[in-house]
């Protein structure tokens, strides 16, 4: 039991370290920041501390958090659907204070993220999480390829595989010249 005291700290300074980029990831992709959100990101902790225990050393304690938080979120997301159908409607509340308040652009901005989040879920699971730690977290090639435990071909094959199928459910929201 000389482990807790360790553990403990070891737990701190994650959360103090990557705390804020995994609240991130998940608020990105639930869309709000409630209780959903916390229940999300105590169980990316939890999941990490339970595979920290069974495998070797964590080389990237980041993007092994993201990917967790990726695949919790997008998790829930199928949940939610599923419990409520597709009828969703965006809160007052939530929209963003701005100085120079554009109803229009934040109308298509929340479109745009609520196309995503069905897109994500439409698309394997493996898909989704390479898509989600490459392009909207920025991690490397190299590191996502390792908490996913793929090799970097294998990877750039499953964000191909993402990307069009992404590219053609969000067709509709590409500017006109760049619309296929």
């Amino acid at each position: 039991m000389n482990d807790a005291p360790t553990n403990q700290s070891t737990n701190s300074c994650l959360l103090r370290e990557h705390g804020q980029s995994v609240w991130n990831v998940i608020v990105r992709l639930l869309g709000d920041d409630g209780h959903d959100a916390a229940d999300c990101f105590q169980q990316t902790y939890l999941q990490y501390a339970a595979q920290a225990d069974k495998k070797s050393p964590v080389r990237n304690p980041n993007a092994l958090l993201k990917k967790i938080a990726a695949a919790r979120a997008i998790d829930l997301v199928r949940r939610r659907i599923r419990e409520r159908g597709r009828t969703t409607v965006a809160e007052p509340d939530s929209m963003p204070a701005q100085r120079s308040f554009n109803p229009e652009a934040v109308l298509a901005e929340e479109e745009l993220r609520e196309a995503l989040r069905f897109a994500l879920i439409e698309i394997p699971p493996d898909q989704a999480t390479a898509f989600v730690l490459t392009a909207i977290e920025e991690v490397s090639h190299e590191d996502a390829a390792s908490v996913l435990g793929v090799t970097v071909n294998h990877l750039g094959v499953l964000l191909f595989r993402a990307r069009k199928v992404l590219q053609t459910k969000l067709s509709v929201f590409a500017p006109e010249g760049r619309a296929k």
